[in-house]
């Protein structure tokens, strides 16, 4: 993997559910306790599912058994890996529905997907979450809305600053944007692509300054 490439990974969780047993069997005790606290059995089938094909896939990249993998947590508690070479490799993942994206780079990278449910009531949420320039690009469209809202989460998620208050000053039109000061990594120059990840479910990738090439992978 090059500097500049970013490795966009999309995983099915119905299509994986047949090998629960394997995933299982790559979880910490404390993954495994936290498998088991989900009330209802989709919700503990998506969390082995993600964590077993994470551990599989980043597993490959550092050349390493999938179980022996040791996740670090940087600045604002971001999450990423070291190699026993030393190589450090930056990761993100979401889910929505039936997918999961595992976005992988070299450098710092946030990635979000989302179904475009057409009965969600995004309307309400607009004022306090978008600008007026933002609000009027959505209109009543759902796939702007969602494509919108996959930009800033994925924005918000590679710079660790989390959710919170923040979305509302977080840019997400298309074209060049200054990020207000009060956002971590508001000096960076982050790269954003958006994209259909599956029918129906919008991905946006974002990654600091050479992160340009993205590279698609399907788990399966």
């Amino acid at each position: 993997m090059n500097n500049n490439e970013v490795h966009v990974w999309r995983i099915s969780i119905s299509q994986n559910i047949k090998r629960l047993e394997r995933f299982e069997a790559l979880l910490t005790p404390e993954e495994a306790l936290r498998a088991g606290k989900y009330r209802q059995q989709k919700d503990t089938y998506r969390f082995i599912v993600s964590r077993g094909a994470q551990r599989i896939i980043l597993g490959r990249y550092l050349n390493m058994p999938p179980a022996q993998l040791q996740f670090v947590l940087g600045d604002n508690k971001k999450p990423y890996l070291i190699g026993d070479s030393g190589e450090i490799l930056h990761y993100n993942l979401s889910h929505s529905g039936d997918w999961i994206v595992l976005a992988i780079a070299k450098l710092s990278v946030g990635a979000d997907v989302e179904f475009v449910d057409p009965l969600f009531p995004f309307q309400d949420i607009l004022e306090d979450n978008f600008s007026r320039e933002e609000v009027d690009h959505i209109g009543t469209s759902p796939d702007r809305f969602f494509t919108l809202w996959t930009r800033k989460e994925a924005i918000l998620k590679a710079t660790g600053q989390g959710l919170g208050d923040h979305l509302k000053i977080t840019p997400a039109l298309d074209g060049e944007h200054t990020l207000d000061t009060l956002l971590t990594g508001a000096d960076k120059n982050w790269q954003l692509n958006s994209f259909t990840i599956a029918p129906d479910y919008i991905s946006t990738v974002v990654c600091e300054d050479e992160g340009l090439d993205l590279i698609f992978f399907d788990f399966s």
